[in-house]
């Protein structure tokens, strides 16, 4: 099985790091590398405990990184340039895996005889592989067991799949603006004895890549405050270079712990602006996927004002975050393409300081 190297960005989170590491160290087929991208300002205390949690596995290789930008797509990218395995597993902080997680996941590259699978994601579970390892940890509030269970009930019919998907923007398709069209979803012979599944989009909390291809296709660097989406724009960059699959049988449970950076209706409007900022770098012709991305502005405003009713939140912070994209997405715009790396950070500061 060829090699990996285990990435993960994390940020003022040290319980639940501590926590996850365990289980990411004790693999069946163990890393041959960790490489930590730590953005907390006490972030020396945390490289110290995880020290000695990796004591105990000699055979792991210990890169523990002050972040050099704080954001989760730059840590990415930077604990990509210190990987050495051939395979990057990139995860969470508060992803807890299952033993065989990336054993399952290498079995898949093992059997890429001719060289055409670029990644492989696992599957998000809700059990959780070690219960002790969550034991007094809070989720965030919308995943509440009670929330959970109605969208899944609402998910076992096929006009509620429909409304979840194209009027909730629950999936992955809606949300993203597929700028270069589908990708290919054929399983070549070469997979067909596996429990594998073609994917466009791959999770961020439980994605691996080769490492030659995520160096191709970086995160995008100019989400320095808030990365919404970021996963499924690199991951569907990705696809330029191979196919991806899902291992069915990899399982893991990303627990979505409690305390976020920024609050929903920032959240929002970021993840609307970061989708214009991706048009504009990656499409071959960018203006042509202006109006679709004006007439889903207006679709989520009102999939964002329903989901606001529907939990209660009578200030309505996500469908305010549309009408903030809705009132920013032209100064995006009109930034050239070569200066959003430098532009767009600042832009990003200043809706944070408003808000």
């Amino acid at each position: 099985m060829p090699t990996w190297s285990l990435v993960v960005p994390t940020y003022n989170r040290r319980d639940v790091l501590l926590r996850t590491l365990p289980l990411a160290f004790r693999q069946t087929v163990p890393p041959i590398q960790a490489v930590i991208v730590d953005s907390s300002d006490d972030w020396q205390v945390t490289r110290d405990a995880v020290q000695a949690l990796a004591a105990k596995h000699p055979e792991i290789r210990l890169d523990y990184l002050q972040a050099v930008t704080p954001s989760s797509a730059t840590q990415r990218n930077q604990g990509v340039e210190q990987a050495i395995g051939d395979i990057v597993v990139m995860i969470d902080d508060d992803s807890f895996l299952y033993p065989d997680y990336v054993e399952r996941l290498l079995a898949v590259y093992a059997a890429d005889t001719r060289g055409v699978l670029a990644g492989v994601n696992g599957v998000n579970v809700p059990a959780i592989p070690d219960t002790q390892a969550t034991a007094e940890l809070a989720r965030k509030a919308d995943n509440q067991e009670k929330v959970r269970g109605l969208r899944d009930r609402v998910r076992e019919y096929r006009l509620g799949r429909w409304i979840s998907s194209h009027i909730l923007f629950q999936d992955m398709h809606t949300l993203f603006l597929k700028y270069e069209g589908e990708r290919n979803l054929t399983i070549p012979q070469d997979f067909a004895h596996l429990d594998v599944t073609p994917m466009t989009f791959m999770s961020g909390h439980g994605l691996s890549i080769r490492r030659d291809i995520a160096l191709a296709e970086p995160l995008d660097r100019s989400l320095r405050y808030y990365a919404a989406l970021e996963d499924l724009d690199a991951s569907y960059r990705y696809g330029r270079h191979g196919l991806l699959l899902r291992a069915n049988d990899a399982k893991l449970h990303h627990f979505e712990v409690a305390g976020g950076r920024v609050k929903r209706r920032t959240a929002t409007t970021f993840q609307l602006l970061n989708m214009l900022v991706f048009l504009k770098r990656n499409a071959d012709r960018p203006q042509v996927w202006l109006a679709p991305y004006r007439r889903m502005l207006w679709r989520r405003l009102l999939s964002e004002t329903i989901k606001d009713a529907v939990s209660h939140r009578w200030d309505f912070p996500q469908a305010k975050g549309v009408l903030g994209a809705m009132r920013a997405w032209r100064q995006v715009w009109q930034i050239p393409t070569k200066d959003l790396d430098q532009w767009y950070p600042g832009y990003q500061r200043w809706i944070l300081d408003r808000h």
